[in-house]
Formats: C-alpha cells, sequence, structure tokens
C-alpha cells in the first residue's frame, strides 16, 4: 500500500532554526554547482523547495535535502525558505529519483524560454555560465537530422558524439542513433567508430580521411563485441540498482534498531558479533565498499 510522505502544504520556515543532517565538505562553495545554484536563487528565488523533518519534540527541524540551497540562501542573506514537511526522516528524497535533463532537452526549454521573452544574459545569469557557452547549447542539434534529434532526444549524449554525427548524413544519423540507443552506448568513441564503418556516400564531406580497410573491418568487429558488454552490463545494472535500493532500507531498518537503547544492551550483552556485524552494514555506503 502506498503511503504519502509528505505534507501537501508549502510553509516559510526561518533558516536559523534549521540544522544539517550531513557535513558539507570543506570547498563546497568553490565549486561550480554550488555557484550556479547560488547564482540561480540570487537572479529567480528559490525553486526547489528545501525538504525538512521535524522531530518527535517539534523544537529541531533536520534538512533532509537542500543543504547547498540553504548555504547559498544564507550566504545571500535571505532569512526564510519555502519547504515541504517530510513525515519520515529519511534522506532518500525524492531527488534520489530525478532524471536530469538531456542535452537535447535542455536546449527545448532554453529557446522555449527565449520565445517566452527571457533575454540571453538572464538566462546566463541565472544558470551561471556564459552568454557564449549558453549560445552553444542552442546549437547542440544544429545540422542533426530531426529523427536523430528525436531519438536521442531523452538520452544522454555528449556534444562530442553530436559533433561526430554531424559528420553523417541525415540517413546514416538516423541510423547511428538507433544503434547508440539498441546498445545503450553513446559515447564519443562508439560514434567514431560508427563514423569509420560509415560509407564515404553517406558522409556529408567525402574528403573526411578515413580508416584503412583492415582497420574499419577490426572498428566493425569492435562494434559487435561493444554490443555484447553492453547488453551484459545493462543487465549487471539493474541488479546492482535494485541490490542497492535494498541496502538503503536494511540500512535504515538497522540503524533504527540499533537507536533503540533496549535492543542494543541485548544485543551487546547476548549476541557481540551480531551486534557488530549490524554495525558495519550500518555504515556501508556502497556494495562494493567492503570490497576496498
Amino acid at each position: 500500500m502506498l503511503k504519502v510522505c509528505f505534507n501537501n502544504e508549502l510553509i516559510d520556515i526561518s533558516i536559523e532554526k534549521m540544522m544539517a543532517s550531513k557535513p558539507l565538505p570543506e570547498n563546497v562553495k568553490s565549486s561550480i554547482k554550488y555557484n550556479q545554484i547560488k547564482l540561480s536563487i540570487k537572479e529567480i528565488g528559490l525553486i526547489e523547495p528545501i525538504i525538512i523533518y521535524f522531530d518527535d519534540t517539534g523544537k529541531s527541524i533536520k534538512i533532509l535535502d537542500g543543504h547547498l540551497r540553504i548555504e547559498a540562501m544564507k550566504e545571500l542573506g535571505i532569512k526564510k525558505a519555502c519547504c515541504i514537511v517530510s513525515t519520515i526522516n529519511d534522506c532518500y528524497t525524492p531527488n534520489k529519483h530525478v532524471n536530469h535533463l538531456t542535452i537535447i532537452e535542455e536546449q527545448k526549454m532554453l529557446k522555449k524560454a527565449l520565445i517566452s521573452g527571457v533575454s540571453i544574459e538572464k538566462l546566463s545569469a541565472a544558470l551561471g555560465i556564459s552568454q557564449e557557452t549558453l549560445k552553444n547549447r542552442f546549437r547542440v542539434t544544429q545540422g542533426i537530422a530531426s529523427e536523430a534529434a528525436s531519438l536521442l532526444s531523452d538520452k544522454h549524449i555528449p556534444v562530442a558524439s553530436l559533433n561526430v554525427l554531424r559528420k553523417m548524413q541525415p540517413l546514416r544519423q538516423i541510423e547511428s542513433a538507433n544503434i547508440m540507443t539498441s546498445v545503450d552506448n553513446f559515447s564519443a568513441k562508439f560514434a567514431l567508430s560508427l563514423l569509420h564503418a560509415t560509407p564515404d556516400s553517406l558522409l556529408k564531406n567525402s574528403n573526411i580521411k578515413k580508416e584503412k580497410s583492415d582497420i574499419q573491418k577490426n572498428l566493425t568487429r569492435l562494434e559487435k563485441e561493444m554490443a555484447m558488454v553492453q547488453t551484459e552490463t545493462k543487465k549487471h545494472e539493474e541488479h546492482y540498482g535494485a541490490n542497492t535500493l535494498k541496502l538503503v532500507i536494511i540500512k535504515s531498518h538497522i540503524a533504527n534498531l540499533l537507536n533503540n537503547t533496549k535492543i542494543l544492551h541485548w544485543l551487546f550483552e547476548n549476541k557481540p558479533d551480531y551486534l557488530s556485524l549490524l554495525k558495519k552494514i550500518s555504515d556501508l555506503d556502497s556494495l562494493t565498499e567492503q570490497e576496498k
């Protein structure tokens, strides 16, 4: 049975009353991400509410998600923040489920903002990037067939791979986009292997230097092998993701058990070996940490 784990109404809370649930890295304020958040809040205000949790006494307010936003708001002199109140003390917040924008989706949103009347100056200030970088993002699909761009719109493909696709004719671009999607590989190296396997007739510039025939055969063979490896890797990733989720749930449950003084004392007196193992599990950050 599904259960809502947050209140429906947003509330404004004094930033001074909030407590961090984790320490921030010492150099976090010099990071690109932090400065982008600060510039965005300065230009257009807080977009994503802070997720908080009231302890049982109601006196302590714990930040579950939004530590960087809070730090940026403190630096900007903002006193209150819009918050979502979580009903459970769980750091597995909605942001864990966020699918981040791809560069093609980002381009669509930027164009929509520009059409709506937002200036390039305002956009670059809000995003914390230069105007030249912003203009380049408007051109990411320039020279890419619309069908190929549509196939890749929800894929995290690097700009370098799109630059390689631009050297192909539209028909080959669509074919390459389908291949990259089927094997879930959008790297520039894989795009280059597709380029080298492309006949001259399907290149925009027939003078592009091609590899020798024996190298092309090796690349074709490598392409097939990579496709097989990608398929196997994807299967392992699915199992790893499910196991990681189980680890998060188990850690949360173990932490609650160890926070119970009666259970803790009983384990200490009767099952100290179990207690030691439970502590090790609760301290794990990943499934591979125990192998290090």
